[in-house]
């Protein structure tokens, strides 16, 4: 199975209202080179439902892979790409008994020590963060810094993501310090040109990881 996408981008209706959510991935997803986590925690299986067949049909015909936070259950009915576990969810391997060879399965973690013990159980990829300073990742406690990042890549065989303030300029950092790639969240959804944000990361991460 080839490596995932360079860039993950994460979905919060709640920065922007759900219309400009879309709106902004309709804009994103041909740029292509990027996945999606679909992070609507709010909302019932119902409206999720109907949010992710939304972003699949903006999704599917330019082959962007779409995961669902947290929901094996939607992973199936909808056919996406694969799941997005919370760091206190269930385990990576329970997700794989569940879904099966198919699908991928990240992992959020603050610790190399978690990222190691996701790898262990069976995920795909893991999301380490927060890096940097950022509001929304302030519940998840201080920026960890760029050595947690050197950390976990020493210790783990699978891509480790950086997440959590991060820039353009910052994706050098965290790619130099052996990031597989950088997962965005407001730098994205409330840049005034989000396609031009996308091709500013686009560039930044083709210097580490040529597609």
């Amino acid at each position: 199975m080839s490596p995932p996408p360079p860039l993950y981008v994460v979905t919060d209706r709640l920065l922007t209202g759900e219309d400009r959510c879309l709106r902004v991935l309709e804009d994103i997803i041909p740029e292509r080179g990027m996945m999606i986590q679909i992070r609507e925690k709010d909302l019932s299986a119902r409206e999720l439902l109907r949010f992710v067949d939304a972003v699949h049909q903006l999704a599917r015909p330019f082959r962007v892979p779409c995961f669902i936070n947290d929901r094996v259950d939607l992973v199936l009915a909808t056919k996406a790409a694969g799941v997005h576990l919370r760091a206190d969810s269930m385990p990576a391997k329970e997700a794989r008994k569940v879904l099966g060879n198919g699908y991928l399965i990240g992992k959020s973690v603050h610790a190399a020590e978690e990222a190691l013990q996701s790898e262990q159980d069976g995920a795909d990829f893991v999301v380490l963060g927060p890096v940097y300073e950022t509001p929304s990742k302030q519940p998840y406690g201080p920026p960890l810094g760029l050595d947690v990042i050197r950390e976990a890549v020493r210790l783990c065989t699978i891509p480790v993501y950086a997440i959590g303030g991060l820039t353009p300029v910052r994706v050098e950092h965290v790619m130099a310090a052996g990031a597989a790639g950088a997962a965005v969240i407001s730098s994205i959804f409330q840049a005034a040109s989000p396609r031009e944000a996308v091709t500013r990361y686009a560039a930044q991460l083709h210097k580490w990881r040529p597609q």
